[in-house]
Parts: structure tokens; sequence; C-alpha cells
């Protein structure tokens, strides 16, 4: 009930901070802004965002055991992937509600078991919060070079940056250390054995797929690592693309910084969903720093919008035609 609860006052406050945005703003203006972009611009922005995801399901591809790299699992990667963050986007789950729902596709659809999908799906998000995190972190020091925030707030997002940094950081060293393998000894030694000891040696499972990859197959670890830190950059060439197609270019640097706040905000308010609000306020207040205008600056938070429903909504259409498929019968992978 709480939690219901929590959903509800942050979706309304998300609703209520865009609401108060486009009040604030000229949006006769924002709607002229919009129109310069023309659909030569509208195609470059959702390219630059398709290579990201694309580049987001090669590194997924890379974690799985039992299948086969080629181009026939990218597809049905990709179609998995589209289903699952149009799922992450709709429902009050934050970023965690289409995850589920991926398991569910590839053992339904492609026979591939519920712990390997579960592994690989822990293992991307894992992998993309380490690519994050240099992305972040490199985005933050721009930020406080630039000067375009209030001292406050450039702190604020340093001290997030360095946060999620040392984060990661704990995570990748437990892994090495096989963390999860060593607290199941000594508990499976304590009173608590038998109630815990089902879910410490499913996280062992998960665990030891993630120290397999990590440690024996260290050039997918690193060419997947690579493939999640390009989709990152991407976010950031968008960017570009978008303030370049509004006529206020900006550098690619400034660019970067944009991403990297908007990535920064997203992780902090994970529980808001789609980042209602949120989001578009930390678009709209940077854009307005780099250009002077806010009207730009909600023009770029509600081009960003924009292409997440129409990519939403594709995800969507996915979805219901999975619905209407048969399961595939259980056969060997090819």
């Amino acid at each position: 009930m709480l939690a219901k609860l929590f959903k509800l006052v942050t979706l309304g406050g998300g609703l209520a901070l865009f609401v108060w945005l486009l009040a604030d703003v000229d949006l006769e203006a924002v709607q002229e802004n919009i129109s310069v972009i023309g659909w030569f611009g509208a195609v470059a922005i959702v390219l630059a965002f398709s290579i990201g995801f694309f580049a987001d399901v090669a590194s997924w591809l890379l974690m799985f055991r039992s299948i086969v790299v080629n181009a026939l699992w990218a597809w049905r990667l990709l179609l998995v992937q589209l289903v699952g963050e149009a799922l992450n986007v709709v429902t009050p789950f934050g970023s965690l509600g289409g995850e589920p729902f991926k398991a569910l596709l590839l053992k339904r659809h492609y026979d591939v078991s519920y712990r390997e999908g579960t592994a690989s799906l822990l293992l991307i998000q894992t992998v993309n919060s380490l690519a994050m995190a240099p992305f972040v972190l490199i985005g933050a020091v721009l930020i406080s070079n630039r000067g375009v925030l209030s001292p406050v707030l450039e702190k604020a997002l340093l001290i997030s940056a360095l946060v999620i940094t040392a984060f990661m950081l704990m995570v990748f060293a437990a892994l090495h250390m096989r963390a999860l393998a060593i607290l199941q000894q000594r508990l499976g030694q304590s009173r608590w054995a038998d109630r815990l000891g089902r879910g410490l040696q499913a996280m062992r499972d998960v665990e030891e797929h993630l120290f397999t990859f990590v440690r024996h197959t260290p050039g997918r670890f690193a060419t997947s690592f690579v493939f999640a830190f390009v989709n990152w950059f991407c976010g950031a060439v968008e960017m570009f693309l978008i303030f370049w197609f509004l006529g206020h270019p900006i550098s690619m640097a400034d660019a970067w910084m944009v991403e990297a706040t908007i990535v920064l905000v997203r992780a902090a308010t994970f529980f808001v969903p789609g980042h209602l609000g949120v989001q578009d306020g930390a678009i709209t207040l940077i854009g307005q720093a780099l250009t002077g205008s806010s009207e730009i600056g909600l023009t770029v938070a509600l081009l960003r919008r924009g292409r997440e429903l129409v990519w939403t909504a594709i995800g969507l259409a996915i979805g219901g035609w999975f619905g209407l498929k048969n399961p595939a019968p259980a056969t060997k992978h090819p």
C-alpha cells in the first residue's frame, strides 16, 4: 500500500513539474523551434539513438553461454529489448518494469532458460552501470570546468558521479572476490541457513555466471563494455544533433555534459515513472544555461520525450505481436 502511494505521489509530482514547465515558457516559440528540426533532422536524431540501442543489444548478446553470436540472435534480442524497454517506460516500476518480461519472452519464444536469461539481464545491467561510471564522471568534470550551473548543482552532480563510480568499483571487486559464495559459506553454518539457502544459491548461480564472464572471457567482457560505453556516448551525440538542428549548436563537450546530467538525474530518480518532469526539468535547466533560452531548453526536452514515445510505441506494438505468437518448442539453440 505504501509503495503504491509513493508511486502515485512521485508520478503526481512529476506531472506537476512538467505542467509547470509548460506554463512557464512561450509554447508558440517552442512549437516554432520543433518545426525547425524537419524530417532530415528527426531521422538523424533517431539514427544516433538507434546506433546506441543496437550497441546495447550487441553488448547483451555477448553475455549468453548457450546461444550463438550471429545476426539471427541479434535480431531476436533486439525485438525482446524493444518490448522490455517500452515496458520500462510505461510501467510504474521505473527502469525495472520490463526486465522480468524480457526473461519471459526469451524463455517462451526462444527457449532460453530463466536461469540464463536472468543472469544475462543482471550482467548487462552491471556492465551498463560500469560503463556509465566513466561517462558521468567525465561529464561531471566538464560541468565543473564549464561553470554554467550554480556551484551547488555542480558539486551535487560531481558527488553523485563519484558515488556511482565508487559503488561500481565495489561491485566489480565483489565479483572478483566472489563475495556471495563467501557469504553463503558463512551463513550455511548459521541458524539462518535453511531460510536463506535457496535464495543464496540462486544468487550464487548468478554470481557464478558473472564471475565466469568477467574472469574467463575477458575479451567478451571488454567488448561488451565498449559497446555499453558507445550506448551512453550516442546519447551525447543525439543531444549534439538536437541542438545543431535547432539552430543553437553546442560543442561535443557541452553535449556530453548535458547527457551526463540527464543520466545522473535519471539514476537519482529511478522511482519516478518515466522520469516524468524531472528529466524534462533537468534538460530545460541546462539547455537554458547553455543557450540563454528556456524555450530552447524545453524544446530539447520535448524532442527527447517525443523520441522516447515513438520508440515506446514500436516496442509495445512488437509486444502485441509476441502475444499473438505461439510459444516456441523446446529445442536446442541454433
